[in-house]
């Protein structure tokens, strides 16, 4: 669309021809042959101010700044010419609000030229403001999704967990910048049977928050159909093991659906016997660390949820003693870099809990994570970090 141009010049040959070349070349042109009339057509807006240096009464105290403003003001770039045809030092006198001078408004190349330069940077200009308003709506809005994706994790977290007899839970959630989808839970099944698990929804923001919300429901013993199928004699219902609860999770989450892929540990413990039945999807293996300084890394399981994986998930089974802990984790401990691009790593995670067993749990915890951000030299987690301790304060039973 050809742009809008206030011819402010004197009446001479040389600025009617200045016209008939803009006009000739479709370009809408105001005309003003002084300074009030061209300060009232410049609240029109036009595109560029064509300015003849020999207008009469511009060069009165305070016209140059006064102009100045009102162009600057409102984004209208000026050119500057003078009448008198060829001016060589225009450029050197020109006022540094202008943008650009035509030496020889007689050159018709020269005029079309310099008129064409600063439409298009006009043009331009525009645009590239446009984009940037636009995307800083966009990053306003992100911004917005990622706030809601954060308080839909945190509404899914625990407030406090459970007071279970013969166990001591302690948790520890810290959350990376962009909201990750780790999640955790601790329930109590029936009278002696709790179950745990720890999950990790691949990606960041409100799709991994929303896939995150929809396994929290499925894994819901009120709410859900997968953690237990019910009955028709008591006690009505049946838990499922761990490796069909995995099962069920890979037939209802394929990555077609959702997009999304998640690792999970998932735990049954009996309370009263201290049996743990297990399985993991791809997730860091639970850590068991025995009261007498011994480890074991419950591997059982299969392959990520949501890669169509139709084997079985293994499962396996081990018994608690006394001052005996589990520790769920995701892969924001084992994986947390520092300058060097070191990882924390599983073998540094054992050592650090072993040094800790004969701190309470909730010190141990809150150490594990100092450690884990020393490791860091301050570098801030690029995942979730998720951490929960369990500790069976019961006899067991053979």
């Amino acid at each position: 669309m050809p742009g809008k141009i206030l011819l402010a010049q004197q009446e001479t040959v040389a600025a009617q021809a200045i016209y008939q070349l803009l006009r000739d070349e479709g370009y809408h042109i105001m005309r003003a042959a002084n300074l009030p009339e061209t300060e009232r057509l410049l609240q029109q807006l036009p595109d560029l101010l064509l300015l003849d240096s020999n207008l009469d009464d511009l060069h009165q105290t305070n016209r140059w700044s006064d102009l100045a403003f009102q162009c600057q003001q409102d984004s209208i770039s000026c050119l500057l010419y003078s009448s008198r045809v060829q001016d060589c030092g225009l450029s050197d006198t020109a006022p540094s609000w202008v943008a650009d001078t035509i030496s020889r408004p007689d050159d018709p190349q020269e005029v079309l030229f310099k008129v064409a330069a600063q439409l298009t940077i006009r043009r331009l200009t525009y645009e590239a403001e446009l984009a940037n308003r636009q995307l800083l709506k966009k990053q306003q809005q992100l911004e917005e999704y990622q706030r809601s994706a954060a308080e839909i994790q945190k509404s899914l977290l625990p407030s406090r967990l459970p007071d279970i007899a013969n166990l001591e839970i302690a948790w520890r959630l810290v959350p990376c910048e962009q909201v990750g989808g780790d999640l955790f839970n601790v329930v109590r099944l029936t009278e002696d049977t709790v179950l745990a698990y720890v999950l990790d929804v691949s990606g960041h923001g409100i799709s991994s928050a929303m896939v995150t919300v929809s396994v929290y429901q499925s894994l819901s013993p009120h709410a859900g159909r997968i953690v237990r199928r019910p009955l028709n004699k008591p006690p009505y219902f049946r838990l499922l093991s761990p490796g069909e609860v995995l099962q069920q999770l890979e037939q209802e989450y394929p990555l077609e659906r959702f997009g999304k892929l998640f690792t999970i540990s998932y735990l049954l413990i009996n309370t009263r016997t201290g049996h743990v039945r297990y399985s993991n999807a791809g997730h860091p293996p639970p850590l068991l660390a025995r009261s007498d300084g011994s480890f074991q890394a419950l591997k059982a399981g299969g392959s990520i949820i949501g890669t169509g994986c139709s084997g079985p998930f293994e499962e396996e089974e081990v018994l608690l003693q006394r001052g005996d802990r589990l520790f769920l984790y995701s892969d924001g401990i084992t994986e947390h870099s520092n300058h060097h691009d070191q990882q924390f790593g599983q073998e540094r995670l054992f050592r650090k809990l072993a040094a800790n067993r004969k701190r309470a749990l909730e010190p141990a915890c809150d150490n594990l994570i100092e450690t884990l951000k020393s490791h860091g030299q301050d570098i801030i987690f690029k995942d979730d970090v998720t951490l929960i301790g369990i500790e069976y304060l019961g006899n067991g039973l053979p």
